[in-house]
């Protein structure tokens, strides 16, 4: 708005439309003109005096018109130039028609009024009030001029007068308005942009959403669908475009919106879409009955998937709060069986139930750490770790604290290979999967050896491989081994690997049990990890038992 003040001139193709319209209406004019004089009409229609001069205008006016036109069609020169030219072109001749006729009476001096018109649009106000003034002063002046010529002529000075002074009002109306029109359409241009911005900015985020975002006008043909949603109705991308009927993308789709119309608009029911099970919900977006609908398209199994998470955390957080209940019996039980001990009167049946007392006790306390385990997830305290380095003290710290040891292949890291994540979540995700491989891989006539070894996926991101020479993971419980809960013995809790996958997540990374042809093999994905890794094929294992430490 402010550059439409300051510059009252709009310089854009309807400019350029109003001045030609402008030379058409002014070539009309003479041709008309012209071709009364053809037909011998002039002289008697507006009593002409001076004839010849009044054919001579008219040709003027007719060739400057047919220049007028051909310089307004091609733009050149500039706009400004042109209606000024025009303008004072017209001043001048129709003072001089006026004139040759029989003066302001013969109505002549009104064809000014066009042309002060479109001055007063085009041009600013002072250009355009000084040509009101020329055509004023011409009219006036041309009238005086002919009592001083002509003495039987009576001058009409209040008729001219008048005329001029309608030259004043039609040249400051016609730039008031041209104002508010410009400054109406460069509003109107602002706001379509800030619309345009906002239906990009909409859509780009309807784009981003991870769930699914449909809708569709009256005759169920699609307006708008996000990847999210092609995705879950795992359509062709390229057949989900705008207007295509919402029938040939989903069927399903098409009859749940059908039912939903029909009986119950607060209800929504569960479609089946290729592998997805899709919960719809539906809203319409205008009053009308057959107004347009916003279809979002939730995943029931995802769905299913948080209210789990929500059940589980409830469970942890139970599950924790009893656990510190019980640690404090349990941990005077323990003591009074530590003074029992200490008795020289037991028999041996006595010392028998001690030890029971003692075994299961200390099963218990495992549990308990296993379920405080889950809490640990919001005490989270990242640093940056050189892994080559870190990993030979966590190996020292487990071989010290265990007696019975594995061995442990290390593959030579890139010194300069960082990874972002707690340690002492770290710790504990891998002293848990060094236990499991003691408890479950350790067998008779094989020494135990557990290699770490280190690569990139797919997708670029560093891998931390923990493989055991046991008998490895059965395939068919590879999809459940990371459930809480879920064990393969009596003793065990089935929470180490749950609760080591859980600190991985709260560290942005991910576990997983990998199939492997020898020993079972888990797998830590990092997220934050630089620079890159040194490459496979230079990779060096080096033998790390308790007697090399």
């Amino acid at each position: 708005m402010q550059a439409v003040s300051g510059n009252p001139l709009i310089r854009h193709v309807e400019d350029w439309r109003a001045i030609t319209s402008l030379n058409i209406y002014r070539s009309l004019v003479a041709f008309g003109l012209v071709a009364l004089l053809l037909l011998g009409a002039a002289e008697q229609l507006f009593s002409l005096e001076q004839p010849d001069l009044f054919r001579v205008a008219c040709l003027l006016y007719l060739a400057q018109c047919a220049v007028s036109l051909f310089m307004s069609m091609s733009h050149t020169p500039a706009l400004r130039v042109q209606v000024l030219l025009a303008c004072s072109v017209d001043v001048a001749l129709c003072t001089t028609l006026t004139y040759a006729s029989t003066g302001v009476s013969s109505g002549l001096g009104m064809l000014l009024i066009t042309p002060v018109a479109a001055a007063g649009m085009l041009l600013p106000a002072r250009l355009a009030t000084l040509l009101a003034a020329c055509a004023a002063i011409g009219i006036i002046g041309q009238e005086g001029w002919r009592a001083i010529q002509f003495a039987e002529v009576n001058a009409e000075f209040v008729q001219a007068g008048i005329l001029g002074t309608i030259f004043f009002i039609t040249s400051s109306v016609a730039h008031w308005l041209a104002r508010r029109a410009r400054v109406s359409e460069a509003l109107a241009a602002e706001r379509a942009t800030e619309a345009r911005d906002l239906a990009t900015l909409n859509r780009h985020i309807i784009q981003q959403m991870e769930i699914g975002a449909v809708v569709v006008d009256g005759a169920h043909r699609v307006q708008l669908i996000n990847d999210a949603a092609i995705r879950m109705l795992e359509v062709d991308p390229v057949e989900a475009q705008d207007d295509e009927p919402l029938a040939h993308l989903s069927p399903a789709l098409e009859r749940a919106l059908m039912h939903w119309r029909e009986r119950n608009p607060a209800s929504s029911e569960i479609i089946r879409a290729g592998s997805h099970s899709l919960l719809p919900v539906f809203s319409t977006l205008g009053p009308e009955p057959h107004a347009s609908v916003l279809i979002f398209l939730e995943d029931a199994m995802r769905q299913s998937e948080q209210a789990q998470q929500l059940k589980l955390v409830s469970i942890g957080r139970l599950s924790a709060s009893i656990a510190h209940e019980i640690r404090n019996p349990l941990g005077a039980i323990s003591h009074a069986g530590q003074l029992l001990a200490e008795s020289q009167a037991l028999d041996p049946d006595d010392r028998r139930m001690l030890d029971i007392i003692h075994r299961h006790s200390r099963r218990i306390d495992n549990i308990i750490n296993s379920v405080l385990g889950l809490s640990r997830r919001s005490q989270l305290s990242r640093r940056t770790l050189a892994l080559s380095g870190w990993l030979l003290d966590a190996i020292d710290d487990y071989l010290g604290t265990n007696e019975e040891s594995p061995d442990f292949d290390l593959d030579e890291f890139d010194p300069q290979l960082q990874i972002e994540f707690d340690p002492d979540h770290l710790r504990q995700v891998l002293f848990n999967l060094w236990d499991n491989a003691q408890r479950y891989a350790r067998k008779q006539d094989i020494e135990l050896t557990i290699r770490l070894s280190g690569h990139r996926n797919r997708h670029d991101r560093f891998c931390l491989d923990v493989i055991d020479n046991g008998p490895g993971i059965d395939p068919a419980i590879l999809d459940q081994i990371m459930e809480p809960f879920f064990t393969t013995t009596r003793e065990g809790t089935g929470l180490g690997l749950h609760i080591a996958g859980e600190l991985c997540e709260a560290n942005g990374a991910q576990l997983m049990p990998v199939a492997h042809s020898a020993g079972a093999c888990f797998r830590i994905v990092f997220a934050h990890v630089w620079p890159a890794a040194t490459p496979a094929g230079l990779f060096v294992q080096s033998s790390l038992n308790d007697s090399d430490r």
